[in-house]
């Protein structure tokens, strides 16, 4: 059987696939492993994914001759039959092809967000249309404006894995402060909302240039050496210099909440918030992944069980909302 090249136009997905039917279409490869099995033959062990989910697969034939001609992050084209084993579904495939990842649609492929990402766009200009100073209204619409900014910011994950960690994280989460902004702001009274607005749509926003998100999420080079708070302070100083006479004050307050944003000066920040918009910012940021954090690891489970796994990162359990224990199929 040959793996035809149209299946980049793809129009199976891993939540409906079924036991025992073969399956020809194409994933992500997430990781792969080389194993030997207990006579001693080698076969490969893969992570597939695609925009609905992850899928385990096998080859045991031609393993190692295989294993050579892909890599983790590659769209590979696959034939082979769907089995029940241990609870989980697993591919053994047959087949594999790798196909050129440049005419694969990344939505197809990374996990996303149910909302549309061109109306949340939308929504976050909105906000900035609204803005009381003219000078932070002017610099936020000249970055969101930028073509090259604008294409990224709308497909850009917040993180790789731990929070908003799908296409369109970043925009999710950023117009999550925002809307938390407005709906806290009249108990605070003194803070200033324009420069709270600015914060929580570019605290984060170097990580356009620090992620990579066209195959497997991951870092690029630029993030690993530089890292997104640096890069995002130096984007918004090259946008400020477009703008004559733009306030001195004014710079080093917008820099400084992107600069303190994390808080403490051992989780990444250079700078500690100094200012009520800064301590507040971080508080709302810290809050809103942490959740969507805890909610999407509650999520992934799809288990009967009321109480979630060990979350490794906040090194606990949690009691799972009724809406998101599954009823037990036995």
């Amino acid at each position: 059987m040959e793996i035809e090249v149209n299946l980049l136009q793809k129009s199976l997905f891993i939540k409906d696939l079924k036991p025992k039917e073969t399956v020809r279409t194409s994933f992500l490869v997430k990781s792969k492993d080389l194993f030997h099995a207990k006579n001693g033959k080698p076969y490969l062990a893969i992570l597939l994914a695609d925009s609905t989910g992850d899928l385990d697969g096998r080859v045991w034939e031609n393993a190692e001759e295989l294993s050579t001609t892909f890599s983790e992050g590659d769209v590979v084209a696959v034939g082979g039959k769907l089995h029940c084993f241990q609870n989980r579904n697993q591919l053994v495939i047959d087949h594999l092809v790798p196909l050129p990842q440049s005419e694969a649609k990344v939505e197809d492929y990374l996990p996303k967000g149910s909302a549309d990402l061109e109306l949340l766009f939308e929504r976050l200009l909105q906000y900035f249309e609204s803005l009381e100073n003219p000078w932070i209204k002017e610099l936020g619409l000249k970055l969101l404006n930028d073509p090259e900014i604008s294409a990224r910011y709308k497909v850009c994950p917040a993180a790789k894995t731990i929070h908003h960690a799908f296409i369109g994280g970043l925009l999710t989460h950023s117009l999550q402060l925002c809307d938390l902004i407005e709906a806290i702001l009249p108990l605070y009274p003194g803070i200033d909302r324009s420069l709270l607005i600015f914060g929580a749509a570019f605290h984060d926003f170097g990580k356009i240039f620090e992620l990579n998100y066209q195959g497997k999420f991951g870092y690029t080079d630029e993030g690993k050496l530089v890292g997104h708070i640096a890069i995002g302070v130096v984007l918004i100083d090259r946008k400020i210099q477009e703008i004559a006479n733009f306030p001195k004050e004014l710079e080093y307050h917008l820099k400084h909440l992107v600069l303190s944003h994390h808080g403490k000066l051992e989780h990444g920040s250079p700078k500690r918030p100094h200012t009520l918009e800064a301590e507040l910012l971080h508080q709302l940021d810290h809050m809103d992944s942490r959740i969507n954090s805890i909610q999407s690891f509650m999520a992934a489970e799809n288990n009967a069980s009321r109480w979630s796994g060990y979350h490794k990162t906040y090194d606990q359990y949690y009691l799972k909302p009724s809406q998101m224990v599954q009823p037990d199929k036995a």
